[in-house]
């Protein structure tokens, strides 16, 4: 049994995404480390920086969104969601890493300073800021999906979960996508999919 600790405004959603696109059965303890579980010491034996999601699978544990999405890719996705060759394998690392360092930080900026934190903690600097530094590694990325619908092999892998996840904080916080059309348009896409609103409804 497959179960996640963690809450679907957070990073858990791009994890809550693959579970439903590999349909498996799992359960979710809502877990907010910004409430009183974090002086939980149950779940600190899990995850001991206290944060989230954390993944048990039977006796497995593990932390960290993309190492339990690449996990739960190879484990259960081999024919849907991983690379069929070394040279897509390698794809999925370079564009997940990609988002993790290109596009995070900036994402995370983007939805901290104009929406999650009190208005009187928003900086409209930090947030002007991140939106110039999106644009370089935007339009590397739009320069990719001319004529694509995915990013890797034709075909809908656990890169474009792990992409269209962490851009969605920018869209959530009102990013527009418009200067980028491919971008916008394959977001659109894979942000609309079925297992995305089931995830989105967990």
């Amino acid at each position: 049994m497959i179960t996640l600790y963690g809450i679907s405004w957070s990073r858990s959603n791009y994890v809550l995404f693959t579970l439903e696109e590999l349909e498996l059965d799992y359960h979710v303890v809502s877990y907010n480390p910004f409430e009183d579980e974090k002086n939980n010491p149950d779940y600190f034996r899990l995850n001991p920086l206290g944060q989230m999601p954390t993944l048990v699978d039977d006796d497995f544990v593990l932390t960290e969104s993309m190492a339990i999405n690449f996990y739960l890719a190879r484990k259960y996705g081999a024919n849907r969601l991983w690379a069929e060759s070394l040279e897509d394998e390698a794809q999925i690392y370079k564009w997940t890493f990609y988002a993790i360092t290109q596009l995070e930080p900036h994402c995370i900026n983007l939805i901290l300073h104009r929406k999650a934190l009190p208005e009187q903690d928003r900086k409209v600097t930090v947030a002007k800021s991140a939106e110039k530094l999106l644009a370089k590694p935007l339009n590397v990325l739009n320069d990719t999906l001319d004529g694509k619908a995915f990013l890797v092999a034709d075909r809908f892998t656990i890169a474009d979960i792990n992409m269209a996840g962490i851009l969605s904080y920018a869209l959530n916080s009102g990013f527009d996508c418009a200067p980028f059309p491919n971008v916008q348009r394959y977001l659109n896409d894979i942000l609309s999919r079925p297992a995305r609103k089931r995830a989105e409804a967990a």
